[in-house]
């Protein structure tokens, strides 16, 4: 499925010219599926805390996007500063550092379409509310470093999606206007951020861990696979 193709983050009804040069990706549910690792190192944390609870993947699923402290506060019942969700937060990013990708796996069709973009000079960048020491391993576990331009994570001085921040920073460091830069990413966090920023087009991937918001839809463009994106980049 590709539908809302002509749908542009100005609200234009079409595509804005110059075509896109540059493509910013979220990362978990995204470019790559790394819930079994998610759930199994917040697993590792909670037993290392002495928590006895434990998720399954499905209680997972809906909590990824919104960052790894947003995770640990709502797996306890505790507000993003409480020492509990801190301490949480802190054992899982160290836990994570150990075992970034022992399960995690690109989706279909993700390095191949990465690679032809680069190949095709478009910029590329990965933003995450992913941990910035995750995201450097998982990235590197995957071999995917070498395909982005920019990547940037909260802990580096900036506000987690839907703030546009992290992708107007990437857009300064690959030298690209954000209304040359598609948005792609799979929570509602990745398209309200892509919006925000003004993107040149602001896509929902389905095969992500988010379903694409009712209240969205017609504000950005949907597919199913990564190969869909080439065609924005043609002409």
């Amino acid at each position: 499925m590709v539908s809302c193709e002509t749908i542009s983050s100005d609200g234009s009804g079409g595509r804005r010219q110059p075509r896109p040069a540059a493509a910013i990706f979220d990362l978990d549910g995204t470019l790559v599926d790394a819930l079994p690792d998610i759930r199994a190192n917040i697993n590792r944390a909670l037993a290392a805390l002495g928590y006895d609870r434990r998720l399954d993947m499905e209680e997972t699923r809906p909590l990824v996007g919104g960052g790894a402290r947003n995770l640990a506060a709502s797996i306890l019942g505790k507000g993003i500063d409480a020492p509990e969700t801190e301490a949480l937060y802190q054992r899982f990013c160290a836990i994570y550092a150990h075992h970034p990708a022992e399960l995690s796996r690109p989706f279909d069709g993700v390095i191949e379409t990465l690679t032809a973009l680069k190949e095709r000079g478009v910029r590329l960048a990965c933003v995450t509310a992913k941990p910035a020491v995750a995201r450097v391993a998982v990235l590197d576990a995957l071999a995917l470093s070498p395909l982005f331009d920019a990547a940037l994570s909260p802990e580096e001085g900036f506000p987690t999606k839907p703030a546009p921040d992290m992708l107007l920073a990437s857009c300064r460091i690959m030298g690209v206007a954000p209304e040359r830069a598609i948005m792609v990413g799979d929570t509602r966090y990745d398209l309200e951020a892509g919006l925000a920023a003004g993107c040149h087009t602001t896509i929902h991937i389905s095969h992500g861990y988010q379903p694409l918001p009712d209240d969205l839809r017609g504000r950005v463009m949907a597919i199913d696979h990564f190969r869909q994106l080439l065609p924005l980049f043609s002409g």
